[in-house]
């Protein structure tokens, strides 16, 4: 049994537990975010790419948005589902 776990309800209404410990691929609902102080993020479980320019990234990660602010931003390593935002990142905002 593990630590921490979700409910989450499906599309019938039932509960379902979702455990923390499963892999990322296993849950592809989930958004990961690692930030490296303001000058690095690493996102994971991203959908898409709404708004690029150098002072705004906009990314679509399924139910949410997620803005990122700052100055000389840039999308590095480029992958299916994840990139790296690199740059001076002044704000972070979640729009659902």
């Amino acid at each position: 049994m593990s630590i921490w776990s979700k409910n989450k309800k499906n599309k019938d209404g039932v509960l379902q537990k979702i455990n923390k410990n499963l892999p990322m691929e296993a849950m592809p609902d989930f958004s990961h975010f690692e930030i490296n102080s303001n000058q690095e993020v690493i996102v994971e479980g991203n959908k898409g790419i709404i708004h690029y320019d150098e002072n705004i990234i906009k990314l679509n990660m399924g139910k949410m948005v997620v803005m990122f602010c700052g100055r000389n931003l840039s999308l590095n390593c480029l992958d299916v589902d994840s990139l790296v935002i690199s740059g001076f990142i002044t704000s972070i905002e979640f729009i659902t």
